[in-house]
């Protein structure tokens, strides 16, 4: 039987919390629908005019535009999984054991994974590489990507900014997490 190519998109926040809070998002594809979603995130992004934009700098408007649009995407079921830490600055090995958990929560079959994280260092690459070891993930490969490279990046950034948003009470992202928690999109690891 042959393995199945999994993709995790890694992306984070909190970090300007200086561990108070820290929360990390991963986009879980496999190899089908990252073919079949790539170009339907990137119209969704062209159509609310968020474009490569990070969340923290996008206005409330497209912020809203989009996620309308994103509650719309039914390929993007079961896909997007966060995990929130407190008090704590460990974030390579949190991102880590958040790719773990998800990975290990959802994939039933033998996998391999590619893991993309925003913004990973080379330095941190090698840190990844020993936490997800440790922690039983069956890598391909690891890497460090800037999100305006890749549409599941941007997903990921966008997602995690919701659901900080979210978690801290902003007003605009009520609705759009119970519809996106009901439609099965987001899970909290």
């Amino acid at each position: 039987m042959e393995k199945a190519k999994v993709y995790c998109y890694v992306d984070e926040t909190g970090q300007d919390t200086y561990g108070k809070f820290f929360l990390v998002l991963v986009v879980l594809l496999e190899q089908l629908q990252k073919e079949t979603l790539e170009s339907i995130i990137e119209d969704t992004e062209q159509r609310t005019k968020k474009h490569k934009v990070k969340w923290k700098n996008t206005i409330i408007n497209v912020k809203r535009e989009f996620l309308q649009e994103i509650v719309k995407i039914k390929e993007l079921k079961q896909t997007l999984f966060y995990s929130v830490y407190r008090d704590t600055k460990k974030y390579n090995y949190l991102t880590a054991l958040t790719v773990s958990k998800v990975v290990n929560t959802v994939i039933e079959d033998d996998y391999f994974v590619s893991v993309i994280i925003d913004g990973l260092s080379k330095k941190d690459t090698e840190k990844m590489k020993v936490d997800l070891k440790g922690l039983g993930i069956k890598y391909k490969n690891i890497r460090g990507m800037k999100d305006e490279q890749s549409a599941f990046l941007r997903l990921a950034d966008a997602m995690a900014g919701f659901v900080r948003d979210y978690l801290e009470g902003e007003a605009y992202t009520k609705d759009f997490y119970r519809d996106l928690k009901v439609r099965g999109f987001i899970e909290e690891v």
